[in-house]
């Protein structure tokens, strides 16, 4: 079972109580081809398996299923601050092993320039995991903030 370390940029404006938050992520998962499908584990966020028959489904799938979480976080946080504590834990929760599991597909692609090609794009450098949770207020709340999400790549840094 193959393992390609994924890199990917997700931003959310999320609608809580009494508060308009916007999370940005840097993050990290796992793709692996298996059963005729593809899964994608996460990394940071960590806690998200999801499984398609294409690796765009289960990317769209992952999307999907993170998104909710966030909107589940927000349902229950009583307060921007219980909002944001809740989606640093979620974001920096890891599963044991994943993240050296992860450096470990890294240093594989490294090694085999064409491992992917073709139906998983490459990049040769990534930026670190990073969370960001912002509260914005009304006159923040602009069109120019909306950012599209950076689809995942496979990485050999």
């Amino acid at each position: 079972m193959e393992n390609y370390p994924l890199i990917f940029g997700i931003r959310d404006p999320i609608l809580g109580a009494g508060f308009v938050a916007g999370v940005e992520i840097n993050g990290r998962a796992l793709m692996r081809e298996e059963d005729g499908g593809f899964w994608i584990d996460g990394v940071n966020p960590g806690a998200i398996s999801v499984g398609g028959k294409s690796p765009d489904e289960a990317w769209l799938k992952f999307r999907e299923d993170y998104r909710m979480i966030l909107f589940d976080f927000a349902a229950r946080a009583d307060s921007f601050d219980d909002f944001k504590k809740e989606v640093e834990r979620f974001f920096w929760e890891e599963t044991p092993g994943e993240v050296e599991s992860w450096l470990r597909a890294v240093e594989r692609m490294k090694e085999d320039p064409h491992r992917g090609t073709g139906w998983l794009p490459r990049q040769e450098q990534y930026p670190e995991p990073d969370v960001k949770v912002l509260c914005f207020s009304p006159e923040q709340v602009k069109p120019e903030r909306n950012a599209e999400d950076t689809i995942p790549v496979a990485t050999a840094a």
